[in-house]
């Protein structure tokens, strides 16, 4: 009869255990899916700062190269040529194409997403 009663009563203890686990595992589960959204976002985020960094980047080029090139049409148009200052001006616009601003991920010491551990308190 003690072997049967303590045979329940590990079962019983095993079911308890296997119930606390399902519902760490659905709370680390809903942790993680949790985690991936705001990272994803935050990712996502990022790609949208960049993209509209570099569009900034090529409509100023774009901007100044135009400019170059009314300048040069209305030279030409004056029949003035200033080939040194067009030069130049064409030279500062090459360097700028040749060294972009720097733009490179940083890392920031605080975490987006909450840690988690298991503990075990006995």
């Amino acid at each position: 009869m003690a072997m049967a009663n303590n045979k329940t009563h590990n079962e019983e203890f095993k079911q308890r255990i296997n119930e606390q686990n399902h519902s760490l595992m659905k709370q680390i589960n809903q942790w993680e899916r949790n985690s991936i959204e705001i990272i994803q976002q935050k990712a996502q985020k990022c790609r949208e700062i960049l993209i509209k960094s570099s569009e900034t980047l090529i409509y100023d080029m774009e901007k100044k190269l135009n400019g170059l090139s009314e300048q040069i049409k209305q030279i030409h148009r004056e029949n003035e040529i200033d080939l040194n200052y067009l030069k130049n001006q064409l030279a500062n616009i090459v360097e700028e194409l040749n060294n972009p601003p720097n733009i490179s991920p940083q890392q920031n010491s605080q975490p987006i997403i909450d840690d988690i551990s298991i503990i075990s308190l006995k």
